[in-house]
């Protein structure tokens, strides 16, 4: 499988793979190292952060999805997956199936050698966490590719992935898991990870793996099983939550603070954030604007019409104070974009959610921020569908109305949910705005889209700005339930064949 990974991430390079493979943190030790100490495993570790990140996921969902709009500087990036076209063959599919492998086979490497290593007794709490942090990063992997790929996420029988907890070489060959044996494995590698941390009296710290992250983690997984899951999703949701707590009202100062990385800023909103420096991790916001997040950077995509409408809306009744912090202050607005000869060039959106980072400097410092993983209000939005499941529509509301009253100067009353329908259509608005380009939007649709009676949402005017057969797409298409796994897996692996995803 190493063999297979590494000719997908060369093929994948033009689906952004540079961002989330050639990313060089002090310490990064390459595969083939030898870990001899203790040391050696936490210092290793580093080449594993590396290669964890949501640059991918986001370039892919923003496009794919409904989240963007083509920007003033667009020069043709990404045209396929702006129309829809998603197959075998398509770099996404390949990038994001080749860089979560990537993690694995880095994983399973260093954990093989810490079966070597004997520690003594001062490092036996450095040896654990190590090992934790590797178990813990290896179920992410694990979980990412579920929600990408795993045929359906709370049908166990169904098609999961290929699972592998050993050095794989260019001999091994294995076959796609159920999505059960895909959920034990995760559950499993947390459990372990969350024991090694209790052991090593492992302290919380946003940019590392903790027990926070662990139970996040263990709570999202849970959550993708439905109703099966849900007595788990919501145990863990609160045990985060007991930990972060999100503002009572909005404060613009301080969500653009968190956003552009000024220290101490939200420190209650991240649960997990990856350190992104000059010389390391996803430049984010080069993924929206050539320069810089200003009208004069470049905008290669812009925020789509219909989220930026409803932050329009709810910025002019309730204060939202996402609408500033998530569109430039540059940004050129139209009231009549609807019927303007060229909405590209007169409505411009420009994306300053990611505003780069001042303290890092220079030209690349404005295309980097840090990489926030796993956020607070997730645990809300889990606690939010766990209670519209059990038919407990007012504790599903109030959990979407603790996100929003974090983001509105202005309280807004209560939603009052009819039925699950309205339910989960209104949780996944709020999704679709609080985490928008943060690499959920693909995900969420896939297992709530059909609950919400609602697949992808554009405007007629963003569509127009790209020739495409697509605007709106039901959440019931193929391409919108799973990704293909890459022809080179089933060109390198012949254990997998027959077992496409229906439909490619």
């Amino acid at each position: 499988m190493k063999k297979i990974i590494i000719a997908l991430c060369m093929v994948a390079a033009i689906a952004s793979c540079d961002d989330a493979t050639d990313i060089t943190q002090p310490g990064e030790l390459g595969a083939s190292a030898a870990f001899v100490s203790v040391n050696d495993l936490s210092v290793g570790l580093a080449g594993i952060y590396s290669v964890v990140n949501t640059g991918n996921p986001i370039a892919f969902t923003s496009r794919f999805t409904d989240e963007v709009a083509i920007g003033s500087s667009h020069g043709g990036q990404d045209t396929e997956i702006l129309q829809g076209i998603l197959n075998e063959n398509s770099g996404y599919a390949q990038a994001l199936w080749a860089n979560s492998y990537l993690t694995v086979f880095r994983v399973n490497t260093l954990l093989a050698a810490s079966e070597n290593i004997t520690p003594e007794a001062d490092e036996q709490d450095l040896y654990n966490s190590s090992i934790a942090e590797a178990l813990t990063l290896r179920a992410y992997a694990f979980s990412q590719l579920l929600a990408y790929y795993g045929e359906d996420l709370e049908d166990d029988s169904s098609l999961g992935v290929i699972l592998i907890d050993f050095p794989a070489n260019a001999s091994t060959q294995l076959p796609r898991s159920t999505v059960g044996e895909t959920y034990q494995f995760i559950f499993d590698d947390l459990q372990r990870a969350e024991d090694l941390f209790d052991s090593a009296g492992t302290t919380y710290d946003k940019f590392y793996v903790s027990q926070d992250f662990v139970r996040g983690l263990r709570a999202r997984v849970a959550n993708y099983r439905g109703a099966a899951g849900a007595a788990v999703a919501a145990a863990n949701a609160n045990a985060v939550i007991a930990n972060f707590t999100l503002p009572v009202v909005g404060n613009e100062a301080d969500y653009r603070d968190f956003w552009a990385d000024v220290s101490g800023a939200g420190a209650n909103e991240s649960i997990l954030t990856l350190d992104v420096t000059l010389n390391s991790g996803p430049a984010l916001v080069s993924l929206f604007n050539t320069n810089a997040s200003d009208l004069n950077g470049g905008p290669i995509f812009d925020m789509s019409r219909v989220v930026f409408n409803r932050l329009q809306n709810t910025f002019a009744n309730n204060g939202d104070v996402r609408r500033p912090v998530f569109i430039d202050a540059t940004a050129e607005v139209s009231p009549s974009y609807a019927t303007d000869v060229n909405p590209r060039d007169s409505d411009e959106l420009v994306i300053d959610k990611y505003p780069g980072d001042p303290s890092l400097g220079g030209l690349q410092g404005g295309l980097r921020n840090d990489n926030k993983i796993m956020r607070t209000v997730e645990m809300h939005f889990i606690l939010a569908e766990v209670a519209a499941r059990a038919g407990n529509f007012a504790e599903a509301a109030r959990q979407v109305d603790l996100v929003r009253n974090a983001r509105y100067t202005t309280s807004t009353t209560t939603a009052t949910y009819a039925n699950p329908t309205a339910a989960y259509a209104d949780i996944l608005l709020e999704r679709r705005v609080e985490l928008f380009i943060e690499g959920h939007r693909y995900i969420d649709v896939k297992r709530l889209g059909e609950l919400a009676g609602t697949g992808y949402d554009r405007d007629p005017v963003d569509c127009t700005l790209y020739q495409s057969p697509l605007c709106d797409r039901p959440a019931t298409d193929t391409e919108t339930k799973y990704l293909p796994v890459p022809l080179l897996e089933f060109t390198g692996n012949p254990a997998i064949a027959g077992q496409q995803n229906p439909g490619y």
